[in-house]
């Protein structure tokens, strides 16, 4: 069965344009799902917090350099690797993401990684936010491939998501 979403813009900073994925049968969007389920989780009120200071860092001072992403098979992650960030959490929630460009990224969603587990797709709390990420990167990828969806010239902004299909 064919699952069907669409890229929404969610913020545009300085330096990178932020957008999402909405599927057409949820009522909110991936990101907006995130942060419903986490912004007033005490248990991870501080990796929350900080997730949220990275997304305004990245985008408004450093830019969305791969660098600062996990790299979770063709999906990213935040927050980022341990030696850009000096914290020891009890928690380890991790926000999946598609880094399209220096400039633009694309949130979808995620979930508290169960410590000792060693990869997210072994994970019983975020393999499935795992899995939706990789299957929409490589989606996005695909349309972006076939230029159903551009980026502009300034390399700031999609193009032509309004009215175009991801299936995964």
């Amino acid at each position: 069965m064919n699952i069907f979403a669409q890229i929404k813009q969610v913020d545009r900073f300085q330096k990178v344009n932020y957008y999402t994925v909405h599927f057409e049968h949820k009522p909110v969007s991936e990101f907006e799902d995130f942060i419903q389920k986490h912004e007033n989780n005490l248990d991870v009120n501080d990796e929350f917090s900080d997730i949220i200071s990275w997304l305004e860092k990245i985008g408004n001072e450093i830019g969305a350099n791969k660098n600062y992403f996990r790299h979770e098979k063709k999906a990213d992650a935040l927050p980022p690797p341990s030696k850009f960030i000096e914290i020891d959490y009890t928690e380890n929630l991790r926000l999946y993401c598609m880094r399209v460009s220096d400039s633009i990224v694309i949130l979808f969603n995620g979930g508290i990684k169960t410590k000792g587990v060693s990869s997210a797709q072994s994970c019983p709390m975020v393999s499935t936010f795992f899995d939706s990420a990789n299957k929409l990167v490589q989606s996005i990828y695909s349309l972006i491939t076939e230029r159903a969806i551009t980026i502009s010239k300034d390399g700031f902004e999609l193009l032509h998501i309004e009215g175009t299909d991801i299936i995964i």
